[in-house]
């Protein structure tokens, strides 16, 4: 695995732990309690899903995974950030990670 890749890895991780939790456990609970949605956010980046594909797939998290209630709101705040992640400093990072892939 790339430094990016892991770094991306990483960053959506941490996205998911402490912006979106549906649970409310950030502040108490195992930081690992997400991360097993994470290879299935990033597949969604790698492949340029937009804001509302991600928005739904993290409602199916919460929802489906979880059995909790989630907030379109958001959720599609959570999406929009987790797509800023796509580029940094102008750099496609995506692109860059499926070469690497390669």
């Amino acid at each position: 695995m790339s430094k990016k890749q892991r770094e991306l890895i990483d960053a959506v991780d941490s996205i998911l732990w402490n912006d979106w939790d549906p649970i409310g456990i950030n502040d108490c609970g195992p930081d690992d309690e997400y991360r097993g949605f994470v290879p299935v956010i990033v597949k969604l980046l790698m492949r340029n899903a937009d804001a509302d594909e991600i928005a739904n797939q993290l409602h199916l998290f919460a929802y489906e995974n979880m059995g909790l209630d989630s907030t379109p709101e958001v959720n599609m705040d959570i999406a929009k950030k987790l797509l800023t992640l796509i580029s940094k400093e102008g750099i496609n990072v995506i692109k860059v990670l499926n070469k690497e892939s390669e």
